[in-house]
């Protein structure tokens, strides 16, 4: 049975305005989020970035790159107290700036999620092929067509998966650094103070590489109209899962320098290994060499189990987010009606859901076959990691324009938002120095698609 998104606002505890029913509490909304960070391929990859960069220092890099992305997360944990209504980062543009740049806003965040997802999918098959030989192809499909059916079967049974997977790989994740910092003796003093001559520039990659992988809140806010006394519950999800996912990278980054260190005897050997591996066109990493050095072939079940909770918990969480801006678009008018039907027995926009599906899984199997793996999830991040700083952005924006109405009171806001802004210009500024110009102007198509398409709109409705 079907029908479409309208009730009443009588109970807004279980139900919202846009006819989905509150159903998500703050465990449920945490787990699907940490989900999107995929902590364990994130580590693995940025994670070696980090230590690249950054050497010894690499536990601190991380630690300030959970800073800056908590500053920008402070800002939407600002914005989810005061609209609790699904969509996310579209809803608090339409609402506190225009609804123009509500659509194109919302276009940027689809290009976010559906790619972001893709990625998080290659990337989790190409090193299940890399370590296990499991036929890429096969794993790949496999992952999409698993995290689309919980993805259409509603909000409950896909939540009910987050919160199983992602304590399995919380637990797996924080066995492991115990266990290295064990074995490896503990060399936590000489990991943040010993010196390699790690310059300011290289400290500063190193920071922005560590801030990739706290990122994963950006898929709570469009959950909004589905979760629980939402003004506190939204916010206080946003702010644990940056520091769990940025303060779990530390301290695995810290157990990972110190196994480095205890087995290689010197930093300088253990550096020499991971540019060796970062110059192989595969998903190498001296974090897999490190695991399997110190834990032999009893690590291969559980890094199997976290590379399966990454792929298919990290595309569902996207997949999630982007259905429900689509669905909130389509309450408001901005896209075709059908997305915004719900299935009432699973609470679940299913259109939505299944074009969101769509999109994830074309998205993905187009890029491998033009790219190999590792090409498509390093162009899939990079594409994504620059709209997603562009939302951001536009976050920051929503948030000074709705404070600077009452500026002496909201002052710390503005503040707040000023600094967020100018971190997330600075970032996507360099983004986009360093990357491709084809793939720059790809992602310059889209924002002129959206541009057009938001013109149209509201030319056609008369707005």
């Amino acid at each position: 049975m079907v029908t479409t998104g309208s009730s009443s606002n009588a109970d807004k505890q279980y139900s919202s305005s846009n006819g989905l029913r509150r159903v998500l509490g703050f465990k449920e909304l945490f787990f699907a989020s940490l989900g999107g960070q995929s902590p364990f391929l994130s580590i693995t990859t940025y994670g070696t970035a980090i230590i690249l960069y950054a050497g010894l220092l690499a536990p601190l890099a991380a630690l300030v790159g959970t800073l800056i992305v908590l500053v920008n997360g402070l800002v939407v944990y600002q914005l989810s107290r005061r609209l609790t209504k699904t969509g996310g980062y579209y809803a608090y543009a339409n609402q506190f700036i225009s609804h123009r740049v509500g659509i194109e806003t919302g276009f940027i965040y689809l290009f976010y999620s559906i790619l972001y997802g893709s990625a998080y999918a290659i990337g989790s098959a190409g090193i299940m092929w890399f370590l296990f030989h499991i036929n890429f192809m096969y794993t790949l499909t496999a992952i999409l067509i698993i995290q689309a059916v919980l993805a259409i079967l509603g909000i409950k049974p896909s939540a009910k998966y987050a919160v199983f997977a992602g304590s399995l790989e919380l637990g797996i994740l924080i066995v492991i650094g115990v266990v290295l910092l064990y074995l490896s003796g503990f060399r936590i003093s000489l990991s943040l103070t010993a010196s390699q001559g790690i310059s300011l520039t290289q400290f500063g990659y190193a920071a922005l590489f560590a801030a990739a992988i706290p990122t994963g809140y950006g898929t709570i806010t469009p959950l909004s109209g589905e979760t629980r006394m939402a003004s506190k519950t939204v916010p206080k999800a946003i702010v644990a899962v940056i520091l769990t996912g940025g303060l779990l990278a530390m301290f695995d980054l810290l157990a990972f320098n110190s196994a480095g260190l205890a087995l290689f005897e010197s930093y300088g050997r253990f550096e020499s290994l991971i540019k060796s591996m970062i110059g192989m066109s595969t998903f190498n990493s001296p974090i897999l060499y490190l695991l399997h050095k110190y834990f032999g072939i009893f690590i291969d079940i559980p890094v199997l189990v976290a590379l399966i909770n990454d792929g298919v918990l990290g595309v569902l969480a996207y997949n999630l987010a982007s259905s429900r801006v689509l669905f909130a678009m389509s309450m408001d008018g901005w896209a075709p009606k059908p997305l915004s039907y719900i299935n009432v027995n699973t609470n679940n926009p299913m259109l939505a859901a299944l074009v969101s599906s769509i999109g994830i899984i074309a998205v993905s199997l187009a890029t491998v076959d033009l790219l190999s793996p590792l090409m498509a999830f390093l162009v899939l991040g990079g594409l994504s990691t620059m709209a997603g700083l562009l939302v951001h952005v536009i976050s920051d924006v929503s948030l000074m324009r709705l404070s600077i109405r009452r500026i002496k009171k909201y002052t710390s806001q503005i503040i707040l938002a000023s600094s967020a802004l100018i971190l997330a210009a600075y970032s996507i500024t360099s983004a986009l120095v360093s990357t491709r110009p084809m793939f720059v102007e790809l992602f310059l198509g889209w924002l002129i698609i959206g541009f057009i398409y938001a013109e149209a709109s509201s030319i056609a409705k008369g707005r």
